[in-house]
């Protein structure tokens, strides 16, 4: 019998809920009493119920995003990871453990996974690949492709970004 994934479930979120993840998009330390003001006609408690339900709900989650280059995590590099059939869901599971990974997804194509990850220096990087991704069970083949400049990340630009926008550099 062949085991298969459950559905993530979906609450339906309504107008209101969508307003408040887009403030908090912009700037996520933004209280209730400022959404509030800034959606106008609705009262704080509402956005702070309705704020406590969407993280209770996993609809959205609160995180730091640091900005890599500024916190001496200059080396970034995108994989694709080409699994043996049947064998990305047990890689996935394993890659998610890791702190280097920033970003892990599944995909269609020549590659069964995409995944950002981050060392402090190429050396790291490459000890990195070798000795820990390339030897997970069910591994084929890992391409790795330089990151040269991060813009942005996550929806929030990086320092490249800013000071592209300074310099008028495209």
């Amino acid at each position: 019998m062949v085991k298969q994934a459950t559905p993530l479930r979906r609450s339906e979120l309504d107008d209101l809920d969508h307003k408040i993840i887009a403030l908090l998009q912009e700037d996520g330390r933004l209280s209730a009493s400022e959404v509030a003001g800034r959606i106008g006609n609705i009262a704080e408690r509402t956005v702070r119920n309705r704020i406590a339900s969407l993280l209770q709900n996993k609809h959205i989650v609160v995180s730091a995003i640091p900005d890599p280059t500024r916190v001496g995590r200059d080396v970034q590099a995108d994989l694709l990871i080409e699994t043996v059939p049947g064998e990305s869901e047990a890689v996935a599971r394993r890659m998610v453990e890791f702190d280097q990974v920033g970003y892990l997804c599944a995909m269609t194509g020549e590659y069964n996974l995409g995944a950002s990850v981050i060392a402090n220096t190429n050396a790291a990087l490459h000890e990195f690949i070798e000795a820990e991704i390339s030897t997970i069970p069910g591994v084929r083949r890992v391409n790795t492709m330089m990151v040269m400049r991060l813009y942005k990340v996550f929806n929030t630009r990086t320092s490249a970004a800013v000071a592209s926008d300074s310099t008028g550099d495209q």
